[in-house]
């Protein structure tokens, strides 16, 4: 029993501070973007802009139940007559999906670097990709190479709407000629971007460098810790 009931006193019940707010997807997600894809609890508008919210491809899109298995993150821009209106930050695989991917007796490659769209949005890029048996060192490298240039020939001819299209959908342009080149090094049973990250938009883009240079540091080294992974499946 609460306190305030055994002095006689009535419970204050939160939830009846709150108003629930609409979410609106990014109208960076082009024909998909605008529409309403989440209800958030609040208390005060003014401490909700900058909040980040976890949703999902589906509840942007809701076309194919296979989108559930991507993250898509938005953070609120701003809120006019309980209408949040956001942007994207970033988007990421599920750990479900992750752990799927996951085989015995294969390699696992992972590659992380920053890359600029056309419209000066910086984003940190993570690709992972799978073989279907071991590949030595040599292949990896050749691998991360290939993934490297072209990633920085497309990304750069890209708005931010592009971006997110390309590196959204697995039946997008870039997904597939990037299976494409992988296939000519190695036999692959699945490549795709795994993580992207908003760095910096351009509007903060000298605010954040500094940081970014840090978050990218720590993440490389996440990059090295993973390759256990390959390990410890093999082992099981």
């Amino acid at each position: 029993m609460a306190k305030g009931a055994r002095r006689g006193g009535r419970v204050r019940d939160k939830w009846r501070d709150k108003q629930w707010l609409i979410l609106d997807s990014p109208n960076s997600f082009g024909d998909f973007g605008g529409h309403h894809i989440n209800y958030l609890p609040i208390t005060d508008t003014t401490t909700a802009i900058g909040r980040v919210v976890e949703n999902t491809l589906f509840d942007i899109k809701k076309q194919d139940p296979a989108d559930h298995k991507t993250k898509v993150f938005v953070e609120i821009e701003n809120i006019n007559e309980g209408v949040a209106s956001t942007v994207f930050k970033g988007h990421e695989y599920g750990k479900e999906f992750l752990r799927s991917l996951v085989r015995r007796g294969s390699s696992m490659i992972t590659h992380i670097h920053n890359y600029t769209t056309q419209d000066g949005h910086e984003f940190r890029v993570e690709i992972i990709a799978f073989s279907q048996r071991r590949i030595n060192s040599s292949k990896k490298h050749e691998l991360r190479r290939v993934i490297h240039e072209l990633l920085s020939e497309k990304i750069p001819q890209w708005d931010l709407s592009s971006f997110i299209k390309q590196v959204t959908d697995d039946n997008s342009d870039f997904n597939r000629e990037i299976l494409e080149k992988g296939k000519r090094i190695s036999s692959l049973r699945h490549i795709g971007i795994k993580k992207t990250k908003l760095v910096s938009s351009p509007k903060s883009h000298g605010e954040s460098s500094e940081s970014s240079a840090v978050e990218a540091e720590s993440e490389a080294e996440s990059e090295i810790n993973l390759e256990p992974v390959e390990d410890k499946a093999k082992a099981a």
